[in-house]
């Protein structure tokens, strides 16, 4: 090779040596789609009544949009089944079989323990490794059908190495009264050692909200509890004072509280399913529900409280299946079924998992605007997802 010739090929090598990171961070900078699909393979899930590829009917979103708990999950995957998503369109998503009982829960905030509803913790990695061979590794909090649960953060404790953990469930005598009841939380303490876990302190089932009784009433439906275990959603069903809706509570910060008196801190004004809490930035955490098949999202920020949000696309039609869930980076994920029609005008019913960014929201950015209000960010980005993975996957032990 003449000399001359070498020098262009070092020189060329250098260029694409630089190009190639410059490529790399411009594209994880770029904003992830504001609505994305990603459909189920009715040959890996089976299919439902109506041919489509089967969803769950009560399902949880992991913090980083990684994992989907289902429960009812169709004949071909058992009673509660875990989805593994990709991290974008292209990929391919992955279902496990799990021991666990229809309507499990997973502990917010962290997911480090997924819990049946008879009480028993698995560790998540466990679930993943392992699948319907997991083993528990102890037994505790709140028991159910309509359980939920929380890692309590931003408390204070005497011991710094124990877990704290914050069920919810409403506790009912017989099948009929279901789905409605007094509340009734569970704090415990748990000492974490890897293949042992040790329950070491216990605050017991606890009754909550007794002073709001002359305004709520004492019977509420459909609560969730928020990530950090201090707050929670739920609808009084017979108020003394207005309508049924769903309102937000604040609950106490100690681990052992004696009482939790319940402060009300918002009002939706309206009866729609489960309001599901994101993570809190810097204002408080957003919430997503379900209302008719369409998904909704509330910036609690002071000025917008009594503004809603639809997640919606003008190309698709998109029915969702079960209350959403909300990423610690902001995407609100959740299952439904869709139309997929191709450009020469036939249309494909499919079914799987939506994720949109309620940052790229044209009427949310429309409101923030008019009120002359920053949003937390302009749009999550494939870093914003890419890390949040990573951090999930560093903290369970799992491949990224």
């Amino acid at each position: 090779m003449r000399l001359v010739d070498a020098a262009c090929v070092q020189f060329l090598v250098l260029l694409v040596t630089l190009a190639v990171p410059a490529l790399a961070r411009e594209h994880d900078s770029a904003c992830i789609d504001a609505v994305s699909y990603l459909p189920l393979d009715p040959e890996m899930v089976g299919r439902d009544s109506h041919g489509v590829p089967a969803l769950g009917t009560y399902e949880r979103i992991s913090p980083d949009g990684r994992f989907v708990l289902r429960s009812f999950s169709g004949a071909r995957m058992g009673e509660v089944s875990l989805i593994e998503l990709p991290a974008d369109a292209a990929g391919h998503l992955v279902a496990y079989r799990t021991p666990l009982s229809n309507e499990a829960f997973p502990v917010q905030g962290t997911w480090r323990y997924v819990v049946d509803v008879d009480g028993r913790h698995f560790r998540l990695t466990d679930v993943v490794r392992q699948q319907e061979r997991a083993k528990p590794l102890f037994q505790g909090g709140m028991r159910g059908f309509y359980a939920a649960a929380a890692e309590l953060t931003g408390v204070k404790s005497e011991d710094a190495s124990l877990v704290w953990i914050r069920s919810m469930s409403w506790p009912q005598g017989d099948r009929a009264g279901q789905g409605t009841g007094p509340l009734q939380v569970r704090t415990l303490g748990v000492r974490d050692q890897g293949d042992r876990v040790d329950v070491v302190e216990d605050s017991g089932p606890q009754f909550i909200c007794g002073t709001r009784g002359s305004t709520d009433g004492g019977v509420y439906t459909l609560p969730m509890i928020s990530v950090d275990g201090l707050e929670f959603s739920a609808i009084p069903i017979n108020p003394r004072v207005g309508q049924p809706s769903m309102r937000v509570y604040g609950l106490a910060n100690d681990t052992l509280a004696a009482s939790h008196p319940c402060d009300l801190r918002m009002d939706l004004h309206a009866a729609p399913g489960k309001a599901v809490f994101g993570f809190a930035g810097s204002r408080p955490a957003m919430l997503t529900y379900t209302d008719n098949a369409s998904v909704y999202f509330v910036d609690r920020h002071p000025a917008l409280r009594d503004q809603v949000f639809r997640i919606e696309d003008a190309q698709t039609q998109v029915l969702a299946s079960a209350f959403p869930g909300l990423t610690r980076d902001g995407r609100i994920v959740f299952g439904a079924s869709w139309k997929e029609c191709r450009t020469h005008g036939v249309c494909v019913d499919r079914a799987g998992y939506v994720v949109a960014d309620p940052y790229q929201n044209p009427d949310y950015r429309q409101q923030l605007q008019r009120l002359g209000l920053a949003p937390d960010k302009a749009c999550i980005t494939r870093r914003d997802v890419l890390q949040e993975r990573q951090r999930f996957a560093a903290q369970h032990g799992l491949k990224p």
